[in-house]
């Protein structure tokens, strides 16, 4: 009777045991999935830590995720994957083609049923996924002018190249070089909207060092590998006496109703 009892006891600690040792619990979700303000990262987020393996080990990598882009004008040429084992946040890098108009929608997704796990070794399925629109940026992004692109009335005081940076919080840095070498650096806020004009923003800047001034005009990104801008400004405040900024309506070449033609008028290429 002893052993028999034993060996009940025995046959149900076993079978406790196995039915533990497969509990693997629930399998990871995503809780979020959000485009950074200038479509250059993405940033995604599991409801629990995460691992390219059942065993517990692993960084999640490229192969394990199916990115997609649909809608919109602008595509999807390739992205990039950075994630650590046992953490819930994966960071992608974007690289976007064309100009993106904000209806873009990019869908994430695990590549296969083994690709990402949970701490226990429970599978995320394949059919659960996350969306997320880019942003319709304008002006924001890294930029850079040189040579024959720089407006003729820069060229005359005696600027030859020029790195733009319009940050997606609405601050800008540019730095402006001279043949020698010598470096000015503005910087400041802005702010852009679409105009009735396809295609066409209004941009005001406000500079903040080396002094406070406001500038009011016009760009327009142009698709093209790499993207080029043409990029028309004037100062508006302090007021410069027959210096008036150019308007959409008027088209590039506007500044003081035309009285500069396409003097003041820079082109810039996007760099990444």
């Amino acid at each position: 009777m002893l052993a028999l009892l034993l060996g009940i006891s025995l046959s149900a600690f076993t079978l406790t045991s196995c039915d533990k040792e497969d509990d693997k619990g629930d399998a990871p979700g995503i809780a979020a999935f959000s485009i950074e303000g200038d479509n250059e990262s993405a940033t995604l987020a599991f409801d629990m830590p995460v691992f390219a393996t059942e065993t517990k080990t692993g960084n999640l990598e490229k192969s394990d995720f199916s990115l997609t882009l649909s809608g919109g004008t602008a595509t999807l040429a390739d992205f990039t994957v950075a994630h650590t084992a046992g953490t819930n946040q994966v960071i992608f890098g974007l690289v976007i083609d064309g100009i993106a108009d904000g209806n873009e929608v990019i869908t994430v997704a695990p590549a296969s049923a083994t690709s990402i796990y949970s701490e226990k070794g429970a599978a995320m399925e394949i059919t659960v996924a996350k969306t997320a629109n880019l942003n319709d940026i304008g002006i924001i992004g890294k930029w850079q002018s040189s040579g024959v692109n720089v407006a003729p009335l820069l060229i005359y005081a005696g600027i030859d190249s020029i790195y733009a940076y319009f940050r997606a919080d609405n601050s800008y840095l540019v730095e402006s070089f001279t043949p020698d070498g010598s470096k000015t650096t503005l910087s400041g806020t802005f702010t852009q909207q679409r105009t009735s004009v396809p295609g066409i923003w209004d941009i005001t800047v406000n500079q903040s060092t080396p002094t406070s001034l406001v500038s009011v005009g016009i760009f327009q990104v142009i698709a093209g590998n790499p993207l080029t801008m043409k990029y028309e400004i004037a100062q508006t405040e302090p007021v410069i006496v027959g210096v008036t900024p150019p308007t959409a309506s008027a088209g590039f070449g506007s500044t003081s109703a035309g009285a500069y033609g396409v003097m003041n008028v820079q082109t810039y290429v996007k760099v990444r």
